[in-house]
């Protein structure tokens, strides 16, 4: 993906946002908007959205001093658990079961405040059980599971690792190894360690870091660990645009990506409608 002109007024739209959650406006707002502008108006079309907007909140970080989503990330963290039962219910009820289990892990994607103001939880989940899975992406997925022991399976936002449980557990449960990714450190309302470990992920799966506050996956920012497991996996589970965005370009048939359509410029690309689900190998 490159970046696209629908981009621009996504990434003024992730600026405005951040202000509010950090509770800044008036002029010092205007300073900080200047001086994201700038970042903007210098982004190069050529590059994927994910390493401008990375540029994007590094700045609002520094000159907030706080991470803006704190709040939001505990928040959903604890309506994700209150809500669990429910959705692993409903993921049980499927009649296959690993299907089941990626439709509850694709629900949670709708937990991003980089693209949304708010969300409507119980809807996305509706969705994601009732809208239709390529068959022959299913079907591959299940494929390249049967080959393969080590899975890396790289998360995306807080509330959202909360779902990914069910689909880890599920992995599991066929024997599988799975280490699960999360930042490290905070970037929008990206899951952290700290996220991780006030969920309870640790239970499921080895949780690590992948070593920096990269919006997506830049392979370039990430750690030695991360990457010497990342090299090392037997097949990649990748949840969130974000993630299509920075790792759709590695010539790596072992990532399969998960994610909730939540943009035209992702549509487009991939010739789908905004809301749609997606499960879909890399290649």
């Amino acid at each position: 993906m490159k970046t696209e002109l629908e981009c621009l007024p996504c990434f003024f739209g992730q600026v405005r946002r951040t202000l509010t959650h950090a509770g800044v406006n008036g002029e010092r707002g205007r300073e900080i908007a200047r001086r994201a502008e700038a970042i903007i108006n210098k982004a190069s079309l050529d590059e994927v959205p994910a390493r401008t907007t990375t540029i994007i909140h590094r700045l609002l970080r520094r000159e907030t001093g706080i991470d803006p989503y704190q709040r939001l990330k505990d928040e959903y963290n604890r309506i994700a658990l209150e809500i669990l039962p429910g959705v692993e219910a409903r993921a049980l009820a499927v009649s296959d079961r690993l299907e089941g289990a990626v439709r509850a892990a694709i629900a949670g994607n709708v937990i991003d405040f980089g693209i949304y103001d708010s969300i409507d939880l119980e809807r996305a989940i509706d969705d994601s059980f009732s809208l239709p899975l390529s068959h022959a992406d299913y079907a591959a997925f299940a494929q390249a599971l049967e080959g393969s022991r080590n899975i890396l399976y790289l998360c995306d936002n807080a509330g959202e690792i909360v779902f990914d449980r069910i689909l880890i557990q599920a992995l599991r449960e066929q024997g599988r190894s799975v280490t699960a990714v999360v930042k490290g450190s905070p970037v929008i309302n990206d899951a952290t360690l700290e996220d991780a470990a006030a969920v309870g992920l640790s239970e499921f799966a080895e949780v690590i870091d992948n070593g920096n506050d990269g919006i997506g996956t830049l392979l370039e920012c990430c750690s030695p660990r991360f990457l010497a497991a990342y090299f090392s996996a037997d097949l990649i589970v990748s949840k969130g645009q974000a993630n299509y965005e920075t790792l759709a370009k590695e010539d790596n048939d072992r990532i399969f990506f998960l994610f909730k359509v939540k943009c035209p410029v992702v549509a487009g690309a991939l010739k789908r409608n905004n809301g749609d689900i997606v499960l879909m190998r890399n290649g």
